[in-house]
């Protein structure tokens, strides 16, 4: 097929890709309006304005200044971490039903938190985000290398290994929050999976941890494109697969830990939002990331919402949430696996 011929289609899969660019922009830029002005009470699109641009000292304007922006902040930008960070888990384990979750991501980093905290006396937000990046690092260390010493990389070995070290690290800060009750309430507001009551220092501190991750991922994306495909394939291509997966663990260290610092253990975003991703934009990695990193904004700005009014006037987990939504994409891949 000739070049003028495959120009036309390449024009239509570029101005599709960026109708959905485009619609997914949107849909962010609503959804954050809408978490700025729903919640316990109401407040107009008016408000949040005068709110943001000429504070009164009202207590609208404090409410949305203070207590609404953090969260419509901190909600988008773990949502993005946590997509992206879930699409380079899929595809390095080269399992789509993979993710920080049950590679046990989240759980080390959050026990990283806990024993950073417990165990080190760290109290500053700066200390407890490297803390979390640390324990997501070195989970994913332990993770492959157990299923590598277990006889090789298959993917259902690494989502075994990984659900395994997820219990250990949930039962031993369930151990470390028992015998330190001193330290409970502070923890806590780390391990409670939300966006509420957080300091809008958490968006600061894990913004330039995000968008260091994001970079590696971005950097790394012909070579992830190359290492969908089997070792032997993705090596003749010549891709240094060692080099690209040390890499792409750092990257989803780095977007893990920093979700976790801010946010808590936010579940099985990183699973869902991957495949909305790969059905909006294809296989390329730079399209997937950046699908990835909209959608998880979306969804967990939304599932914010959510939050505030599923047991009204009493606010649920965000964690829970996604939760169960994860749980029946979860079932659903599976159930299509099975088949």
């Amino acid at each position: 097929m000739s070049i003028a011929a495959t120009a036309p289609r390449y024009r239509s899969i570029v101005l599709s890709r960026s109708a959905i660019y485009g619609l997914l922009l949107a849909l962010l830029a609503l959804a954050w309006l809408t978490s700025m002005t729903l919640g316990y009470r109401l407040y107009t699109p008016g408000q949040v304005w005068a709110a943001l641009f000429a504070n009164d000292g009202t207590e609208a304007a404090t409410v949305i200044a203070g207590l609404r922006l953090p969260r419509a902040l901190i909600a988008p930008l773990a949502g993005a971490a946590l997509g992206m960070a879930g699409t380079m888990v899929q595809t390095l384990s080269r399992n789509r039903i993979a993710s920080p979750d049950t590679l046990g991501l989240n759980a080390g980093a959050s026990l990283a938190v806990v024993v950073a905290t417990i165990i080190f006396g760290v109290q500053s937000l700066v200390g407890l985000s490297l803390a979390a990046a640390f324990g997501a690092l070195a989970t994913a260390i332990v993770v492959f290398g157990v299923a590598a010493g277990a006889g090789g990389l298959s993917p259902l070995k690494i989502v075994l290994v990984g659900v395994t070290f997820a219990s250990l690290a949930h039962a031993a800060v369930e151990i470390l929050l028992t015998s330190n009750e001193a330290q409970l309430q502070q923890l806590l507001f780390w391990l409670s999976g939300a966006f509420v009551d957080r300091p809008i220092s958490l968006f600061f501190n894990g913004l330039p941890v995000v968008l260091v991750g994001a970079a590696i991922g971005f950097a790394l994306a012909s070579s992830l494109d190359a290492a969908q495909a089997d070792d032997s394939t993705a090596a003749g291509l010549g891709v240094p697969l060692a080099a690209v997966r040390g890499a792409a663990f750092v990257a989803v260290s780095l977007l893990t830990g920093a979700a976790v610092s801010m946010a808590g253990p936010v579940a099985f975003v990183g699973l869902v939002v991957p495949h909305v991703a790969r059905r909006l934009v294809g296989l390329q990695h730079r399209h997937q990331l950046t699908a990835a990193a909209l959608t998880g904004a979306i969804y967990t700005t939304l599932a914010d919402v959510a939050a505030r009014f599923v047991i009204y006037p009493v606010e649920a987990p965000v964690g829970a949430i996604t939760a169960v939504v994860g749980a029946i994409a979860l079932l659903v891949l599976l159930r299509r696996r099975l088949a």
